[in-house]
């Protein structure tokens, strides 16, 4: 066990997106699938925990991070390993995800991370229906509208600032007839508009509330028309989504068919790009409550603004759903492959796998949400 300098055991506090822990640091074997590596003065020994309550048969967490020059006394699991690359998925309602180490070289398209305390990419923006119609915000073409964003499994929402989601939102009603034709007719009848969202009951808060989902926050915005048109447009989705359950026997199914995919375009700091398609049965997810269904945008707010990358969005789990995330330590680099997630019993080659919990089965298939969101926990102080 390590020491400090009065002959104590050196402890430490460690927040994560499920909760804090409280450790002391300590040496000893680690072995994952079957790589091990000894960790000397730098493994945590949990002796409490304020996890949340969810959370049963908690054995420890394993931390997969950027590459850090080692401080004294402190080392990566990874890099005393001699693990280079590391990727992950996420599968079905009833397989496991696949974390792989040391796989494949990466490929041509893999991006030069730009952050220096996380796996950070410059973020160009979202558009909507096609990969070129126009951005909706984060164009990059002023200084001003320069943004990053953080790939994180360990993060349960799609996380952004809140006059992004407004835009986005908004914009998705537009191209969503069901919402389109709603929001006019709410401009015809006044009884339409103050009704909305009555059917659903209050049972749809309590429920976000149980699953830790953050709450709108509208009244931070210029009461200007445009951005209350926007408001109305996003207040309409939102409450057309809630009544999924009502829409007919496919009920979400019939999602992907209705509403417009989202592209995500990413770049590294070597210039290389990508753009990630996201069907709305990715960035819609069902969720259940004192015997009711409804569905929900699988995004948050999330204020997090740096110097040099401007707004910084947080693309949680949904992405590790859809695509392949591999992550090169040796370049610093990411990459998202659309290849089948696979399993480990299929693997026919040397590289070490392990299997991570998943839920979805395929793009027509909405998740169902059945705990509470993990939620990060970044100092906002530092860059990306």
């Amino acid at each position: 066990m390590s020491l400090d300098r009065s002959g104590d055991p050196r402890s430490l506090v460690m927040e994560f997106g499920s909760g804090v822990i409280f450790g002391v640091l300590g040496t000893d074997v680690v072995a994952v699938g079957n790589t091990a590596a000894m960790m000397n003065h730098s493994l945590v020994l949990m002796y409490d925990n304020k996890l949340d309550a969810s959370i049963t048969n908690f054995e420890g967490i394993f931390g997969l991070g950027l590459p850090y020059k080692s401080r004294a006394g402190e080392q990566s699991w990874l890099t005393t390993a001699s693990i280079k690359r590391f990727s992950m998925c996420f599968t079905g309602f009833e397989k496991d995800g696949v974390l792989r180490f040391n796989s494949k070289p990466s490929p041509e398209d893999s991006m030069k991370s730009v952050g220096k305390y996380h796996w950070g990419l410059n973020f160009n923006g979202i558009s909507l229906g096609n990969m070129k119609a126009d951005i909706l915000f984060c164009d990059g073409k002023t200084t001003s509208n320069r943004c990053g964003i953080i790939p994180d499994s360990g993060t349960t929402l799609m996380l952004g600032p809140a006059r992004h989601i407004l835009e986005l939102y908004s914009s998705i009603c537009d191209q969503w007839p069901r919402c389109a034709k709603a929001y006019a007719k709410s401009n015809q009848t006044e009884e339409e508009s103050s009704s909305l969202g009555s059917a659903i009951g209050d049972w749809i808060n309590e429920a976000m509330h149980k699953w830790g989902i953050p709450d709108t926050i509208t009244s931070r915005f210029a009461p200007d028309h445009e951005t209350q048109v926007k408001i109305e447009k996003r207040r309409h989705f939102e409450s057309l989504l809630k009544r999924c359950s009502t829409w007919g026997p496919d009920g979400g199914a019939s999602l992907d068919k209705e509403l417009p995919a989202i592209y995500w375009h990413l770049s590294g700091e070597d210039g290389t790009s990508k753009t990630l398609e996201m069907p709305p049965s990715s960035y819609v997810v069902a969720m259940g409550f004192q015997g009711q269904v409804a569905c929900l945008p699988f995004f948050g707010e999330y204020e997090y603004v740096t110097a040099q990358n401007g707004p910084i969005w947080i693309l949680g789990s949904a992405i590790f759903y859809d695509y392949v995330v591999q992550y090169d330590l040796s370049t610093s680099s990411v990459a998202f492959s659309n290849s089948p997630c696979g399993s480990c019993a299929s693997n026919s080659s040397d590289t070490p796998m392990l299997r991570l919990v998943g839920s979805r089965s395929s793009r027509t298939q909405l998740r169902r949400m059945e705990q509470k969101v993990r939620m990060p926990h970044l100092d906002k102080t530092w860059p990306l």
